[in-house]
């Protein structure tokens, strides 16, 4: 597996920070960073198991100002077809499942600004984390979760770096249908791309690692319609790019994205 630079780590030290930052500043409704989507170089070519899962209640958490409280998001397990235990966060509910994976050295809380976003548009998000040994094997397994213990109807696969390229090869891997598939800079998967279900959005920083940038355009070429590369201006890796200059634009894309392909 490939895994991130010294120079982009610089953000995941702070990721669980930003991500609550962002959760309370109220950034996932829609602020005015919401309408920067200034991209530099978009193109945009149009056109089985069982599964064990386990449940454990949150609670809830008292604030300081009288009975109000906060549910905190249930966490979930299920097990993957490698017989590995995946652990996941889950977000809202409804019928069009998102399935959120990390980049490495990240936990999945750090997905929470945009599984708030998600459930706030009446998907059911569920942000995971992988088994290093196997994970792509660990996102088939959150697709049978979602599929068989959660009926939705549809599936999105998100990814960043490491993430990006195992929500590539779940893609091509399972025998579950897969509606959509979203990579932030992904670290591999190029091989799969003539495989991949459903649409595609391939998003990378024009300034990234020279490898990251041209996985990102190779996984284009080969893709099926409909499909969409995305290069932004400066270096901002993975999840790094929902804290940069182009974040506001970002998560237009990922809601406008999930919108079409759920209303499918």
């Amino acid at each position: 597996m490939s895994s991130d630079t010294p120079t982009r780590r610089r953000f995941l030290s702070r990721t669980v920070v930003v991500a609550s930052a962002l959760a309370t500043a109220g950034c996932l409704t829609g602020g005015p960073g919401d309408s920067d989507d200034r991209a530099s170089g978009t193109t945009a070519d149009n056109a089985n198991g069982n599964t064990a899962v386990h449940s454990e209640p949150s609670g809830e958490t008292s604030t300081d100002t009288g009975d109000t409280t906060t549910e905190r998001p249930p966490t979930v397990s299920f097990e993957a077809p490698h017989g590995a235990t995946i652990e996941a966060t889950s977000y809202g509910s409804g019928a069009c499942g998102v399935v959120l994976v990390p980049q490495v050295n990240v936990e999945r809380g750090s997905w929470q600004p945009q599984g708030e976003m998600l459930a706030e548009m009446g998907h059911l998000a569920l942000a995971i984390d992988e088994d290093p040994e196997d994970r792509a094997a660990s996102v088939r397994g959150a697709i049978q979760y979602l599929r068989q213990q959660q009926s939705v109807s549809s599936i999105v696969l998100v990814g960043a770096s490491t993430g990006g390229e195992a929500v590539l090869v779940a893609n091509a891997e399972t025998d579950a249908t897969v509606d959509g598939t979203i990579t932030l800079s992904a670290a591999g998967g190029a091989d799969h791309a003539s495989e991949l279900q459903g649409r595609s959005l391939f998003v990378v920083s024009e300034d990234d690692e020279d490898r990251f940038v041209r996985i990102a355009r190779e996984l284009h070429r080969g893709a099926p319609e409909p499909k969409e590369l995305v290069e932004y201006g400066g270096d901002a890796h993975g999840q790094g790019l929902f804290d940069s200059e182009h974040g506001g634009g970002l998560r237009n894309r990922v809601r406008t994205f999930t919108a079409e392909v759920c209303a499918d």
